[in-house]
């Protein structure tokens, strides 16, 4: 038995055993890494390894078990006598709490490495399965007759020709050099316990740090946010007052000079832009069709009856939601467009209904350009990123991303250019959306 009480007892500060009043070899190690430590130990040491729990009970995988341990466990009446073997050392190990050295009932010289942490036996390693001829005299011996059926059985002789086969992967080793191996690793086993229990404390500890920054930047996030929106907010008023007050103006300047017409544009503009720049959370398709409308209008004051839009939505969905503003770009992409590129009339058709009881789909038809919106951009990117028709095409792509970020792949936007004039826009959207996210 080797002298080496103070290794074998690890001494650990009780602040890093906290809340651990179960705590077992498994849970410091886990099964794979137990049976790793084993793999690397016993490659380098010749030894074969097996972990027991505090009750004597095999909680790994065997490693690098000998072709006679092997015959002698897969004998039925042998089977037990071995377990039993494997349970005794640890358990003589876990009494002494010290490592223990004994010679298995079949004359095989093993080891047990208790695993004590602050005099709390959690389990061991059994290995060993070498010869040894010169061990000293007081090596204790375990005897077939330590249970009842190893009385009925025969003596082993590992020195039997029998018995050489098996026995040509067992190593021999002289008593000091098993000692020294032993103490080894007892050492390595006893550092990596100390090292697990450590780490697991320092990354709980960690993981609570983490979980308390998040916490702390999520309430940041959020009083962020309320200030992101009181300050909208006022910015909103602020804008939305200065604007009535220009248009206001404007407008009486025009009444002064007799500009009906003028001031006809002032008013319908001036209430489009004010609705705008509003506080307004309606997002009714009800309210969105307006929108469309109240847009068509300022623009017939310009174009005349050169623009002529014709909407149609069942009645049934005017008071659903839309999951924010998507038909207005794409209404403005085809009056801007057209306009600037064509002298003939524009028609336009919106429809809005639901297919398959499940979706809303919105098209929008028109018999102006027929071209895409890569297109579109090749021919005004020479205007530079300022120009009225990238911002408009921005606003269009912006909406057609958000859709299928929203809603997937799915409700991805459909345009089709007709090669005879005329484009047609299908939007989808779900029918019963999640209303409770914030989509802007």
């Amino acid at each position: 038995m080797i002298d080496n009480s103070n290794i074998a007892n690890i001494s650990i500060n009780e602040k890093y055993l906290e809340g651990k009043d179960n705590l077992d070899i498994i849970s410091i190690f886990g099964k794979e890494n137990l049976e790793e430590i084993q793999r690397i130990v016993s490659g380098v040491t010749g030894l074969a390894f097996v972990t027991v729990d505090y009750k004597g009970e095999p909680v790994t995988e065997t490693t690098r078990f000998t072709g006679f341990c092997k015959k002698m466990r897969n004998d039925k009446l042998r089977q037990e006598l071995c377990k039993l073997s494997d349970a005794s050392g640890a358990i003589i190990a876990a009494t002494s709490r010290q490592t223990s050295i004994y010679f298995c009932p079949c004359g095989l010289l093993e080891v047990a490495i208790p695993i004590v942490v602050n005099d709390r036996y959690l389990g061991g390693f059994v290995g060993g399965q070498v010869r040894c001829y010169d061990a000293p005299p007081y090596v204790m011996r375990l005897s077939k007759n330590m249970s009842n059926l190893g009385r009925e059985m025969e003596e082993i002789d590992i020195n039997s020709p029998e018995f050489e086969e098996a026995l040509k992967d067992s190593k021999i080793y002289t008593y000091n050099e098993f000692l020294s191996i032993s103490k080894l690793v007892e050492f390595i086993i006893n550092q990596l316990t100390k090292k697990e229990i450590i780490s697991e404390h320092n990354k709980v500890k960690n993981l609570n740090k983490i979980k308390n920054l998040q916490d702390k930047l999520a309430d940041l996030e959020y009083k962020y946010r309320a200030l992101k929106i009181d300050y909208n907010k006022l910015s909103h008023n602020t804008n939305l007052f200065f604007s009535r007050n220009m248009w206001n103006m404007i407008s009486n300047l025009s009444i002064i000079e007799g500009a009906k017409k003028t001031n006809d544009a002032i008013i319908k503009y001036s209430s489009f832009i004010a609705d705008e720049l509003s506080d307004n959370k309606e997002k009714s398709i009800r309210y969105a069709l307006s929108r469309v409308k109240s847009f068509i209008e300022i623009n017939k004051i310009r174009y005349g009856d050169k623009i002529n839009c014709s909407i149609s939505c069942d009645d049934n969905l005017l008071d659903k939601k839309q999951p924010f503003a998507m038909l207005l770009p794409f209404i403005q992409s085809s009056i801007y467009f057209n306009m600037t590129m064509s002298e003939d009339d524009l028609n336009i058709d919106v429809k809005v209904e639901v297919i398959d009881d499940k979706d809303v789909k919105i098209s929008i038809i028109d018999d102006g350009h027929n071209m895409s919106i890569s297109e579109l951009e090749e021919k005004y990117k020479f205007y530079g990123d300022n120009h009225e028709g990238i911002d408009i095409l921005k606003s269009v792509k912006s909406v057609m991303k958000a859709n299928v970020r929203i809603f997937g792949e799915e409700y991805k936007t459909i345009i089709e250019n007709n090669s005879d004039g005329g484009t047609i826009v299908i939007m989808k959207y779900p029918l019963n959306f999640d209303e409770g996210i914030n989509y802007d």
